[in-house]
């Protein structure tokens, strides 16, 4: 019996198929829609797929029938039947044709087509055949540690589908093909290279697919010129090309395909490895080359690779169906996650940078080099899988893409030294420290070093400094690393910056100890006559503002905290006391803003519009020493978030927080959750993200045992958010998602940003509840 289910809710979305650190992907699955295979591209590909069987010979008259993945293939869904005269596809015509016909092409219904949809596998279903995509994960190994052949089977740049026909009961022969209509050009077959019964067709030499049929057994079936293997054809259209045996390969055409014949009492597979490989320097600035080029001599051997590693391939994928099949989610949260994975893989790269291996996850349609502020929250899936990874990120960030400021202080604060000279925007500047870019570039173009893609000065809203959020996120980065692997020689190599950090934190505060009142009331001076805002850059002054915020103020108790833990990881206790005495002066802040209704406001400031806006990230700082206390190096951090610990007066207040958010029974405007029983992050704008959605109910769930109703569980799990689960799911396979793979930031339970985006796997978190 399969472990996947067929899935649930709406079928008709893309999903990204990729593999690790490759920047390609294979995206497919939304009816009606182009996708294919891309390499280094923030949004899908703009190919038609036409997978599927047609009955009888290859050369025989009888009609396509395809799994709906081209351009207006819902107009002409339909039931398969050879006499209809539903046709589509206007913009290929065969060339053979004098009278122009359309091509015979026809695709599946909605209601003809069984989807399954596992962690690691992706099956499409109709009476007449399946076809499935395998995308496995796992360790990436540190190639300081790992032998080639391991590097080789981890950084393998392609992945596998298979194409299954049984006719078994069948009385005549059936032709199963895969075809791409490609919209560039320099398309050419791959005659060369594969070996014996191997074919396929590549785009230039960057992308490409090879085919080979094998039994029920998993063998490789014999053959040539596709007497019982697979055969290549290219022409304008697919049914061009199966028709004519004599002339299949057309160069001028632009739909290359393979196909196979099935003859009747037999089951066959046309298997099918997707793949890529960019052999040059792909960057600029800071110059670097795809790490698996070091172990792939070009495309036709990453291709022959995939055949290799099938049947491990096969059996890895079947391993993480039935682990997260197993787990305790609910349809809706597995889907999630295993969403989430995809779109995670399909923006990651891994480069050879002088030498030296080079960590990116680029920020989905934005295609931003290591957006600081996605690295924190996926965090939690690398140090699952790759822990050297956080630490290549974290090195790269302090040798790259830091440095140091000062900040604003407004003209007549105490607080100003006598001396100061004045701010672009009148005020004062005092001492500030270490800090660190939004991102590292974007579109593989390095940004100048020590600045962002992102941030510009003289901005109060999009666009502007992030640099307390970012200082925080480098600061939860590394004591999250610390924490899972006990790494105290990276520690210590990183004491000046460790030390920096805990100086540059307090002097955004105030530089005066005497008046530190433990949260963020500084702007960077690079923010000239503007001011800091956070990573929800699109919302209102609920979120987006820095300065006396509720969501900063706690991610700054959590940030003293982490940096606890790493100043004793180096041994000085001193630094580590005045950490502590920080993030005390912190709860003492946030706790003294508790109002009488139950919830803290999102600003500290009366006068300003955010202060009446209610915020479930307010809660999000405490994902972090939750998941320190679950790590082998961090046992302190069991009573940080211990009721009866010294920080049990902020636990007990945002959880008070959070119960009154959930538990408000209206849904529109003043509420926490959108009308669908989607969760609201703010109860002033429209807009949610997805992975801080994640955050926020593992906080609520396994922290404070909370439902989507405010109310006490019975145990502790991620069960009571049913609602919520399912309308998070159809945020990601209705409307503009359903296109876009997976997308982060939702106005109203529509996608308007952050589409195509790595961010979401923040959900691994429920897999610890």
């Amino acid at each position: 019996m399969p472990t996947v289910d067929d899935f649930h809710a709406n079928p008709s979305f893309h999903a990204q198929h990729s593999p690790m650190g490759a920047f390609f992907s294979f995206t497919c699955g939304r009816f009606g829609s182009r996708g294919g295979m891309a390499a280094q591209r923030g949004r899908p590909a703009n190919q038609d797929l036409f997978i599927g069987v047609k009955d009888g010979s290859r050369t025989g008259p009888g009609m396509l029938k395809c799994l709906p993945f081209f351009d207006q293939a819902d107009k002409a869904a339909r039931v398969a039947d050879a006499a209809a005269q539903a046709y589509l596809v206007e913009q290929a015509r065969a060339e053979s044709d004098p009278a122009k016909k359309p091509p015979k092409v026809a695709a599946y219904g909605r209601e003809q087509i069984r989807r399954r949809y596992g962690w690691a596998t992706d099956a499409w279903t109709t009476e007449d055949f399946q076809f499935m995509v395998y995308t496995p994960f796992g360790e990436i190994l540190d190639p300081h540690g790992a032998s080639p052949g391991e590097m080789r089977r981890a950084l393998l740049p392609a992945v596998l589908a298979r194409l299954t026909i049984d006719n078994s009961a069948g009385k005549s022969v059936r032709t199963g093909f895969f075809a791409i209509g490609f919209h560039d050009s320099g398309l050419r077959i791959l005659d060369e290279g594969l070996g014996e019964g191997r074919t396929g067709f590549a785009q230039g030499r960057t992308l490409g697919v090879a085919g080979r049929v094998i039994d029920g057994s998993g063998r490789q079936t014999a053959g040539e010129d596709g007497a019982g293997g697979a055969f290549a054809f290219m022409r304008w259209s697919p049914d061009g090309g199966l028709e004519d045996r004599d002339n299949p390969v057309h160069l001028l055409g632009g739909c290359p395909g393979i196909g196979f014949e099935v003859p009747p009492g037999q089951v066959r597979t046309l298997e099918l490895a997707l793949g890529c490989h960019l052999e040059e320097i792909v960057t600029t600035r800071l110059e670097g080359r795809y790490l698996y080029t070091r172990y792939f001599g070009g495309l036709t051997d990453v291709l022959g690779a995939a055949f290799d590693e099938s049947p491990r391939i096969v059996r890895h994928c079947a391993a993480l169906d039935r682990q997260l099949a197993e787990s305790k989610l609910n349809l809706d949260q597995r889907f999630l996650l295993a969403h989430a994975t995809r779109s995670y893989y399909g923006s990651t790269q891994l480069l050879d940078m002088g030498g030296e291996p080079y960590w990116i996850v680029n920020e989905g349609e934005y295609v931003m080099i290591n957006t600081l502020d996605l690295s924190v929250d996926q965090l939690f899936w690398e140090l699952r899988h790759n822990p050297w990874v956080v630490r290549n990120l974290l090195d790269n960030f302090v040798r790259f893409y830091s440095y140091h400021d000062q900040v604003k202080v407004p003209g007549g604060d105490p607080c100003s030294p006598g001396g100061d000279a004045p701010s672009p925007g009148g005020d004062s500047l005092s001492p500030g420290g270490i800090t660190f870019c939004h991102d590292q570039g974007k579109d593989n173009q390095f940004a100048p070093l020590g600045h962002s893609s992102y941030e510009l000065t003289d901005l109060d809203g999009c666009f502007s400094h992030m640099s307390q959020e970012q200082l925080c996120n480098w600061i939860l980065l590394a004591a999250g690393y610390v924490a899972a692997t006990g790494d105290s020689a990276w520690a210590r190599s990183q004491a000046t910056v460790i030390r920096g950090c805990l100086l540059s934190m307090q002097n955004r505060d105030d530089p005066d100890p005497s008046r530190r009142i433990g949260i963020t009331r500084r702007d960077s001076s690079r923010c000239g006559r503007g001011a800091e805002i956070t990573t929800y850059d699109s919302l209102d002054h609920s979120l987006a503002q820095t300065r006396n915020n509720l969501y900063i103020a706690v991610k700054d108790w959590a940030s003293y905290l982490g940096l606890v833990l790493l100043l004793e990881k180096i041994g000085d206790a001193d630094a580590a006391s005045d950490a502590i005495a920080s993030a005390k002066l912190a709860q003492e802040t946030i706790v003294g803003q508790m109002t009488s209704e139950g919830w803290i406001p999102a600003v500290f400031e009366p006068g300003n519009p955010g202060h009446d806006s209610r915020i479930l990230p307010a809660i999000e700082g405490l994902v972090y020493p939750l998941f320190w206390a679950r790590q082998p190096h961090a046992s302190q951090a069991s009573r940080w978030i211990d009721a009866d610990g010294p920080f049990g007066a902020l636990i007990a207040a945002l959880r008070r927080h959070a119960t009154t958010l959930l538990s408000n029974p209206a849904r529109g405007d003043s509420a926490n959750r959108f009308a669908d029983g989607g969760v609201r992050l703010s109860s002033t704008s429209k807009n949610s993200w997805m992975s801080k959605i994640g955050l926020a109910l593992h906080v609520c769930r396994t922290l404070f045992h909370l439902d989507e109703n405010g109310a006490e569980q019975p145990s502790p799990g991620p069960g009571g958010w049913t609602s919520a689960d399912s309308a998070h799911t159809a945020w990601q396979t209705e409307g503009a998602s359903a296109y876009w793979a997976c997308s982060d930031q939702i106005v109203s339970g529509v996608a308007q940003g952050s589409k195509y985006y790595p961010r979401i796997v923040t959900t691994v978190l429920w897999m610890d509840e």
